[in-house]
């Protein structure tokens, strides 16, 4: 009876088809679809993005706030066609099949099949027993699949592989998932979430052995300081929790693993996964995810030795994978009542992020000197400390922008924003010499108080079970702003630090927030505190554009001034390798700026990494920090970091600092080029740092590299991750490429082995490019009356905009900037420059000049006076 009640009830709230099997509602830009107890609503946000909800009949609605999507549907045409067997909604670009079983299927307008829903998996489930409560299956093809966060696997392509979207020191979750078949998915929830959550498991025959917490033991520091942090280690267990078993494969081909380590993490320990004789999961350095990834070609009816080591757990962990044609792609949520997706389609991956940005948020300008080097490491201990170093950067003449302060600034026993005045006696005075040295200075906060008075001052409630403030309350976090700006925007300080914002230390996740259990909105965090300091900061200071570092992320965090970086990684050649892989998914997932701690976090044997005996002079050591400083160079944020590290370049020997010194000049000299990318990241949504697959979505050779990258949309940078190599296998897509160094020039569409002295990295610019060059220069926004160099490497037309703006306001957002458009005609070997916007400059009454030079043509000056300009090349 109630059943009938419901359709009854149906009739009067909209069209009933008789046509098909459902019973259908269309409303405003939805249509709602009841299918027995389900009910689907598709929503049509745009032309190319489709909103997805499903919920059973009689399920409580979620009132936790949408805090990632802000573009509202807009007003576009769009068909709905019924038959007996699905319902086809159109629009312009993309055509969506709900099918009589519920499952949906996504098309082009000219029915190029984009991904499909599957049952498997795809459940809704109320029982609090279950591990997850809401899953969606989707077919995978023959794509690959890039995105989801930072991880630290070393894994490029998401297809078929199990991972937990997690926020942990070191991991970054964001469940947006980019395809080369022309769509994006981000799934709209924010509590854990496994990514194609495996089924089958590796049973281990022999003896478990784990670590006991009678053989622990942790050493606390007097007055129980977390400052050094290799105090908090554990004390290796006489038994290392390792089991063996063996593993005949049934299938031939890619099999994906998972390795369950521990259910509530663990700071120290080495889980390692081998088979064959081959690592396929090693991690070894401290803070401790729960949940690792790794992939291995198996033979069919061959014999695999299995070796798992779980040092450190509680529990003796499992193994699981995935078999070669798993061939789905599926999210499940650990809560949760309602599927809840949103289909984005791209021509190619960069229209895709541009259209996933339109549903999220652009990232807003960076001030230009936050593209210049950053000087960091852990850390200044006092006023004088930082100041000597800053003045002696000046001094040594070594291009920087930015110094930063890291943590245990505030008094003992407390944990900041607040400065201890035994070792900052004069805060605003330390903050007025830098400026007087035309630098920028950043520094750490945690959202995380153990400061009753300042807690008290300011309201500041906390979740309960951690210290970390209640950031879901609005009082709350305008108060942390408050808080935060008093004691150091107010000071002069430019930018924020925001470590452990994912935050790991609430240890029941079960607690209350303002909005609901932390549990259902635990990946969000980080979302929310930059949030907060980007509003209050642009409030309270308009004319100063906001950058905020932060070491977790979530969907929709860009729009807030913010750029990430890969927490406390280990000095290694493994993991410096896996830092490629980790910052191109990040990039993948719409989030543009990433940073990582150029040489490591944990250097040598005095910061926890036993490998190095002394950072300084150890000769391997000092040749990774150069291949990992090579990188830094050509990634988002250019920034050197280490642990009980004195990390400015001239202590580590001459050599290095003469190649530290190379890269920073050519970071200077490519800055035009990088502030003008930086304006087509913001105004149209590409990228600074990219995977080839992001340029070349259909060349398949591109889908697995994780050793190269595009720096902008000309610049292709190969790195060196192997101690001693001195030559690297570079792939080169179609086309024609110069080497930068010595201007020969490589036909694409293969691989080839190319130098690469310890002094330089592979970089080839793609023929058909304009790279603008400035002068070498101390800081960014150092005036100097040397003219920008045009250098162009012919082969292909070519196009660049130039772009010039105040490089500190949000006055570009009022058109307040100026671009020269540059345009080369390989045909008729000329050069056309003509200004776009010009709100800023004014180049009729402000001429600019430049040298423009042809690669292996040659060399001119020209002066550009606003007007359309052609020069014969």
């Amino acid at each position: 009876m109630k059943k009938k009640l419901f359709y009854l009830s149906i009739l009067f709230l909209g069209l009933v088809s008789c046509k098909s099997k459902f019973i259908i509602e269309k409303l405003g830009h939805s249509v709602t679809i009841h299918q027995d107890s389900l009910v689907i609503q598709v929503e049509i946000i745009d032309e190319a993005i489709i909103h997805i909800t499903k919920e059973l009949v009689g399920n409580e609605k979620s009132t936790i706030p949408d805090y990632v999507t802000i573009l509202k549907p807009q007003n576009i045409a769009w068909d709905l066609k019924e038959t007996k067997d699905q319902i086809e909604i159109s629009t312009a670009v993309l055509k969506v099949f709900v099918k009589s079983d519920g499952t949906i299927e996504y098309q082009t307008k000219d029915n190029h099949k984009l991904v499909s829903e599957t049952n498997d998996f795809t459940y809704i489930k109320s029982s609090e027993d279950e591990e997850n409560k809401v899953s969606q299956g989707f077919f995978a093809g023959d794509e690959a699949l890039f995105g989801l966060g930072q991880f630290q696997s070393g894994i490029m392509n998401w297809k078929n592989v199990p991972i937990r979207l997690q926020q942990y020191n070191q991991e970054i979750a964001i469940p947006f998932l980019v395809s080369t078949n022309q769509y994006g998915i981000y799934w709209n929830n924010y509590s854990l979430t496994d990514f194609n959550k495996s089924q089958n498991e590796i049973q281990f025959a022999s003896e478990e052995k784990i670590q006991s917490e009678e053989k622990e033991q942790i050493v606390i520091p007097v007055g129980g300081e977390k400052e050094n942090v290799a105090s908090y280690t554990t004390k290796e267990a006489e038994e290392k929790n390792i089991r063996e078993t063996t593993f005949t494969p049934s299938k031939t081909g890619e099999y994906t693993f998972l390795a369950f380590s521990d259910n509530d993490g663990r700071m120290r320990g080495e889980i390692n996964v081998n088979i064959g004789g081959e690592d396929v999961i090693h991690y070894a350095t401290i803070w401790m995810p729960r949940r690792y990834s790794g992939k291995k070609y198996l033979e069919a009816g061959k014999e695999y030795k299995v070796v798992y080591q779980n040092t450190g757990a509680k529990i003796a962990g499992k193994l699981f994978y995935n078999e070669p044609d798993y061939n789905k792609t599926v999210f499940s949520s650990t809560q949760g009542n309602a599927i809840d997706y949103y289909l984005v389609h791209g021509e190619n991956p960069s229209e895709i992020i541009a259209q996933y940005q339109n549903l999220t948020g652009k990232a807003p300008m960076f001030a230009k000197s936050s593209y210049g080097f950053w000087q960091c490491r852990e850390r200044y201990h006092n006023q004088k400390e930082l100041l000597e170093n800053a003045r002696e950067m000046r001094k040594r003449e070594i291009p920087f922008d930015n110094i930063v302060q890291d943590w245990f600034y505030w008094p003992k026993g407390t944990k900041g924003p607040e400065w201890d005045k035994e070792k900052y006696p004069n805060p605003d005075a330390m903050v007025s010499e830098i400026k007087d040295l035309n630098l920028k200075l950043m520094v750490s906060v945690w959202p995380e108080v153990k400061n009753k008075a300042l807690e008290e001052r300011y309201g500041l409630t906390k979740i309960k079970s951690s210290n970390y403030v209640d950031i879901y309350d609005k009082k709350v976090s305008e108060q942390f702003y408050r808080a935060l700006s008093d004691s150091m925007f107010h000071k002069g300080v430019n930018s924020i630090w925001l470590d452990g914002t994912e935050p790991e230390g609430v240890n029941d996740a079960t607690q209350l927030t303002a909005v609901g259990r932390f549990e259902e909105v635990q990946n969000t965090y980080s979302l929310e505190v930059t949030r907060a300091m980007y509003e209050g900061r642009r409030k309270e200071f308009p004319n100063e554009r906001v950058f905020n570092l932060t070491r977790s992320a979530f969907a929709g965090q860009q729009r807030y001034g913010a750029a990430s970086w890969s927490g406390d990684v280990e000095a290694s050649w493994e993991q410096f390798s896996e830092q490629i892989a980790a910052g191109l998914n990040f990039t993948m997932t719409g989030s543009p700026y990433w940073s990582h701690d150029i040489g490591g976090f944990f250097r040598d044997s005095k910061s926890i990494n036993p490998q190095y005996d002394s950072q300084y002079t150890n000769p391997e050591y000092i040749e990774l920090l150069t291949r990992w400083f090579q990188f830094g160079a050509f990634s988002p944020i250019f920034r050197i970091h280490g642990y009980v590290s004195e990390t400015e370049i001239w202590r580590y020997g001459q050599e290095f600092e003469n190649t530290a010194r190379k890269f920073i000049d050519l970071r200077y000299q490519l800055m035009p080029y990088i502030y003008s990318q930086a304006w087509q990241i913001t105004n149209n949504s590409k990228q600074l740092m990219s995977p080839l697959a992001y340029h070349f979505p259909n060349d398949k050779n591109t889908w697995g590299i994780k050793d190269q990258l595009l720096f902008g949309e000309s610049i292709m940078v190969g790195l060196v991750t192997e101690y001693k190599a001195r030559s690297k296998e570079m792939y080169f897509p179609k086309g024609q490429w110069y080497n930068y160094f010595t201007n020969e020039k490589v036909d694409g569409g293969r691989k080839m082995t190319v130098k690469a002295s310890l002094n330089e990295t592979p970089m080839f610019v793609k023929a058909g490019s304009i790279i603008p060059f400035g002068p070498k220069v101390q800081y960014a926004t150092q005036k100097t009356d040397t003219p920008l160099k045009l250098k162009i490497y012919p082969g292909k037309d070519a196009e660049f905009v130039l772009y010039f703006d105040d490089s500190e306001s949000y006055e570009y957002e009022k058109g307040k900037y100026s671009e020269i458009e540059l345009n080369y005609s390989e045909v008729n070997k000329a050069l056309e420059l003509k200004a776009g916007a010009d709100n800023f400059i004014n180049f009729k009454q402000n001429s600019m000049d430049f040298v423009v030079e042809v690669i292996g043509g040659k060399t001119q000056k020209i002066t550009f006076k606003g007007n359309e300009l052609k020069v014969s090349l």
